[in-house]
């Protein structure tokens, strides 16, 4: 076969072509996960692949940017809207460590060469699944803002933290969101559910603590939550009005205080 890295590998993008090298970087984790990472001649790009994880990645062939990350650099794609970091490549005194980052996971994967003369085959499959992959629109689909998952796990912390409240107010007040006034950036920038969870769990927590708090809360049947430039909170015989700010500071506090002088 010929080798189609350094004479036909010509796939434009982005209106530039891409050349591999020759072989493939095959990484493993204690734990099986294993990445295989393709550079570009000038390593400035790579392909990479990761198997053997519980994720919407597995097995998509990412045409990455290797780019500074802090102190260190990572191959770097777009998976929901957002550049994210996939690899982190850190200089040692031989040679480097690599570590991988899983999308909606917190969870560092730390990940050493795999020593397998068979890996010299894989940059040719890669190249060819890769490709494959990108006529079907896999890596355009994953890059996307997934808007819809986004607001279903807002609403995940919102209800768990309506479940606590109502466990600990003996009260069922649930907390609503107007979704469709909420922007693309906004539910990609900030955690929506945890800013407006932010009232259910002061209800919750003052009720744990006081029987007297526990009593005036009953009058309140809901908890309307929305996004603006001013942090505000008012409320009725039975609605909560909670306006949050996401960079004004100190909103727990805020909001504990409020419900302090009820």
């Amino acid at each position: 076969m010929k080798n189609i890295f350094l004479l036909l590998s010509l796939f434009c993008t982005c209106s530039y072509a891409i050349e591999l090298q020759k072989y493939p970087l095959v990484l493993e984790s204690s734990s099986g996960e294993q990445v295989t990472i393709i550079n570009t001649l000038d390593n400035s790009q790579a392909l990479v692949k990761v198997v053997g994880v519980n994720s919407p990645i597995d097995e998509v062939v990412f045409l990455t940017a290797l780019k500074p990350h802090g102190s260190i650099q990572a191959y770097k794609y777009t998976f929901d809207g957002e550049q994210r970091a996939l690899v982190t490549k850190e200089q040692g005194y031989s040679c480097c460590s690599y570590t991988l980052y899983l999308p909606n996971s917190r969870q560092a994967i730390y990940l050493s060469e795999l020593k397998d003369k068979r890996a010299k085959g894989i940059s040719e499959d890669t190249y060819a699944q890769y490709i494959s992959q990108l006529e079907q629109g896999i890596q355009l689909k994953l890059a996307k803002f997934d808007r819809d998952n986004a607001i279903k796990q807002s609403q995940i912390a919102l209800t768990d933290a309506s479940k606590e409240l109502n466990l600990q107010c003996e009260k069922d007040i649930a907390t609503s969101v107007n979704w469709q006034a909420l922007d693309d950036k906004t539910l990609q920038t900030y955690a929506v559910g945890a800013y407006c969870a932010q009232v259910a769990n002061s209800l919750a927590k003052q009720c744990q603590q006081s029987a007297k708090f526990k009593a005036k809360v009953q009058q309140f049947n809901q908890v309307d939550c929305e996004f603006s430039n001013e942090l505000k909170l008012r409320h009725t015989d039975s609605l909560i009005k909670f306006t949050t700010a996401p960079k004004a500071p100190n909103q727990q506090q805020f909001v504990d205080a409020y419900f302090r002088n009820l």
